[in-house]
């Protein structure tokens, strides 16, 4: 009987795991958030308009929700954002990013409960997940 040699043998290169996927997704929120929230500074509502709808969109195309926050309250402030644009009110789409941009950096006035979802963006996540590592770190 011959010894199999396994040395030669090639591994197909590792799908991206969820964590990156989600690194890569908080990334790429950011800008269009950033230009949402210059539009309703220098209070340009098409220009807004235009950052609030590439949110929805990179949130159905990433995560498959029209809402790119997981946190309930950051997606009620989203939305309330959104309802404002629509009816054309700048100053209530400026105090709804207001109290979006107030949860940035704090806890949820809720806790939510394990297993429920992803965390958001307040969350730093770090490292990542393969077969050969077998875990992540989540560091709050």
């Amino acid at each position: 009987m011959s010894a199999l040699n396994l040395n030669n043998i090639s591994s197909p290169a590792p799908s991206p795991t969820p964590l990156t996927s989600l690194q890569t997704y908080f990334k790429d929120r950011a800008p269009d958030v950033r230009k949402l929230s210059d539009a309703l500074k220098a209070g340009d509502l098409n220009a807004a308009k235009q950052a609030y709808n590439n949110l929805v969109s990179l949130g159905n195309s990433a995560i498959d929700r029209n809402n790119p926050f997981f946190r309930s309250d950051r997606a009620a402030d989203f939305n309330a954002i959104g309802t404002a644009l629509l009816s054309g009110d700048l100053a209530g789409a400026q105090q709804a990013f207001a109290a979006l941009h107030s949860t940035f950096g704090h806890p949820p006035a809720q806790p939510t409960p394990l297993g429920s979802g992803v965390p958001d963006s307040n969350v730093k996540l770090t490292g990542t997940t393969t077969p050969t590592q077998g875990g992540l770190n989540v560091i709050a």
